[in-house]
């Protein structure tokens, strides 16, 4: 696990434009090449070719494709965290738990909405070993935690139930986009998901 952990970290951070264009075409050629050739197309040297840019220039940002799709993944989630914290920082005051959730799960969505498909392709052609370790939300979790618990009724660990809802929705969330891509863009979702965690985070005393 260890090994792992350490095969999907990049090697070094870009710091001059120059280079951030490197890191940035290497991740939209990685992009392209998941959606249309899945995991089994997707090389280093396919990676290299579509972005333009010698094999070793790609080696000096990412020792493998691993490490790529950390890169991809945390851009997603930090784009992700960074809309979601800057939503909970501008709620309106007086909301109700459920108005809070629906904020939360609005976020969710629709940052979903955006290259759906590039999600699909993350979800269901990245081996689960490599999704296992590059899955790390501990920051995110912990967050949720401090502006949820204070609505918590009768939850024993609110911790471990912060989680599993971010098991839950993300499951969900990422079925939707495999099998009904139609419904990101209905108001059913955002209503039903809410409900599902209302009712799990406020229980009968």
């Amino acid at each position: 696990m260890e090994k792992k952990k350490e095969a999907s970290k990049s090697r070094k951070m870009p710091v001059q434009k120059r280079s951030k264009a490197t890191v940035d075409a290497i991740i939209q050629a990685s992009t392209y090449i998941l959606m249309k050739s899945g995991w089994g197309g997707f090389t280093t040297n396919a990676i290299a070719e579509r972005a333009g840019v010698n094999i070793s220039s790609l080696y000096q940002f990412f020792p493998n494709k691993e490490s790529i799709v950390a890169e991809m993944q945390k851009r997603h989630s930090d784009d992700m965290r960074a809309d979601l914290l800057d939503t909970l920082s501008n709620l309106p005051a007086g909301l109700t738990f459920r108005e809070v959730l629906t904020e939360i799960i609005d976020v969710l969505v629709k940052k979903h909405q955006m290259e759906p498909e590039v999600h699909k392709v993350l979800n269901k052609e990245i081996p689960f070993t490599v999704r296992s370790v590059l899955d790390e939300a501990t920051e995110l979790r912990d967050q949720l935690l401090f502006i949820l618990k204070p609505h918590m009724v009768n939850v024993p660990d609110p911790k471990l139930s912060i989680y599993i809802i971010g098991v839950s929705i993300d499951a969900v969330i990422n079925e939707v986009i495999s099998s009904r891509p139609h419904m990101l863009s209905e108001a059913a979702l955002t209503t039903e998901l809410v409900t599902l965690l209302e009712r799990f985070l406020i229980r009968p005393i």
